[in-house]
């Protein structure tokens, strides 16, 4: 039978059916950065413990863990839930804590205590007592969701894949500052390569002669002995361009130039440590994914470590979905909804409720099959013909690619291009077939949803979804 609630609650309640309130108990966990607040409750939302703060330590952990055994003694408990608030990281290593203890422990997410707290009025009236209040009544209705648990080949995975997301964040920043320091020191040299900073070329260019003055007495010829002393070619035209820009090149004061001259090659320096890391980062990715279920991904055109290594991260045990939809939605990828008195709002964007990092490897795990993959990459491009956004179009892809990639890393069968192609065969087969069965019957609206191609299922507005 349905419930209102999902399928977690439905097997909450199912496990709490005919069992007496008095003897099922929550306790809800409020954390900070050093200390934690929590209580001890029944299902009618009686306080067994009232509200008390405890260090995050093992002493702290010891008094928690003695509340809890008390109330459950006392109350000869037959049911009791831990909740803890996700809280960044400071949550996670009390919550393993918690798990080692054989205790069961369940995860709340922040948004639903505040509209559970809202829903008492007290959306401006925060205070930690209040948020217990607000954890327990969503307990006793069985919200919650187990703790993701990773074998120790997938958390050493995913943490080197959000050291390496780290790095990267600031390689941008950091670089985009270099770029905006490199047009006060040499006005135009960017404009000469189409990527400065990775063109070997250009970053001899910036690390060793960053001065349209030197540039301009060296000649072409010069540069490019200059250059080709350092082991890198520069071919003569792209001389001429750089020579030609420190020509015309405003210039600032010598003085001040040369102190941005100094604080840019410090920050070179900082960009050259960052790509060691990321390299560093990469190389433990490369060592670990074989341990992991994303290692087959490494079969799919276009995907090496690093996306295979993303998805894998984001996805986790893959046996934790029911199915890649629910993965999907977890992504917060499928497209927001809102409907009202029959009334549907339209072209709405995608929900951004759920995992970021999940949702950007999927999206990235579309872009690299959209380039290697024939498939896909007409896939794309029917997209884009049918004026669908770029934006929209990497959403599709990226649903289209999880679909397959989800399906490997349950079966972990590598990436076979003819059962692919007969999937996406029979998948335009089905739609046809719909689409001339709902012609031919005319007392018959058409479907919510129709069959795209590859076999899958989903809602028509998925297209209209942001990227």
């Amino acid at each position: 039978m349905a419930h209102v609630g999902g399928q977690l609650q439905a097997q909450f309640m199912a496990r709490i059916r005919g069992r007496d309130p008095e003897r099922c108990l929550v306790v809800p966990v409020d954390v900070g950065k050093a200390v934690a607040m929590a209580l001890v409750a029944d299902h009618y939302g009686e306080m067994v413990v009232e509200p008390f703060e405890f260090p995050l330590t093992e002493t702290g952990f010891g008094l928690l863990a003695t509340a809890i055994a008390r109330a459950s003694a006392g109350r000869c408990a037959e049911i009791v839930r831990v909740g803890v608030e996700s809280a960044g990281h400071y949550h996670r290593t009390l919550v393993a804590r918690l798990r080692a203890e054989g205790l069961e422990v369940v995860e709340l997410n922040p948004a639903a205590v505040k509209e559970a707290r809202a829903q008492q009025l007290l959306r401006r009236l925060k205070s930690d007592a209040r948020d217990l209040g607000a954890m327990a009544e969503l307990m006793v209705r069985g919200a919650g969701r187990r703790p993701a648990v990773r074998t120790d080949a997938l958390a050493t995975q995913a943490a080197w894949v959000a050291h390496r997301r780290r790095k990267v964040a600031a390689r941008v920043a950091l670089a985009n500052q270099v770029i905006g320091e490199l047009d006060l020191v040499f006005p135009g040299l960017d404009g000469c390569f189409s990527d400065l900073l990775r063109s070997k070329a250009g970053g001899v260019l910036v690390s060793d002669i960053c001065d349209p003055d030197r540039v301009r007495r060296q000649g072409i010829e010069g540069l490019r002995r200059f250059v080709a002393r350092r082991g890198v070619a520069l071919s003569g035209p792209k001389a001429a361009q750089v020579v030609d820009a420190a020509r015309v090149a405003l210039r600032l004061p010598s003085a001040e130039r040369a102190a941005l001259g100094r604080v840019l090659a410090a920050d070179l320096a900082l960009l050259a440590g960052l790509e060691a890391e990321i390299g560093a980062a990469e190389a433990a990715l490369s060592e670990v994914l074989a341990a992991t279920p994303a290692a087959v991904l490494t079969s799919l055109p276009g995907v090496a470590v690093v996306r295979a290594s993303n998805y894998g991260a984001g996805i986790g045990d893959p046996a934790r979905f029911p199915n890649a939809a629910a993965a999907y939605r977890s992504a917060g990828l499928v497209p927001a909804s809102y409907e009202s008195a029959g009334r549907s709002r339209p072209r709405q964007h995608i929900s951004r409720e759920g995992s970021v990092e999940l949702r950007q490897a999927i999206i990235e795990l579309g872009r690299g099959l959209a380039q290697h993959e024939p498939d896909f990459v007409a896939y794309r491009h029917r997209l884009l013909d049918a004026n669908k956004p770029a934006s929209i179009a990497a959403v599709a892809v990226g649903h289209r690619a999880h679909r397959l990639a989800f399906a490997m890393l349950r079966d972990q069968k590598p990436y076979d291009p003819a059962k692919w192609s007969g999937s996406v065969a029979a998948g335009m087969t089905a739609m046809a077939k719909t689409q001339k069965a709902h012609q031919n019957d005319v007392t018959c609206p058409p479907p919510a949803t129709s069959v795209a191609e590859g076999g899958e299922r989903h809602n028509t507005t998925h297209w209209r979804a942001q990227g």
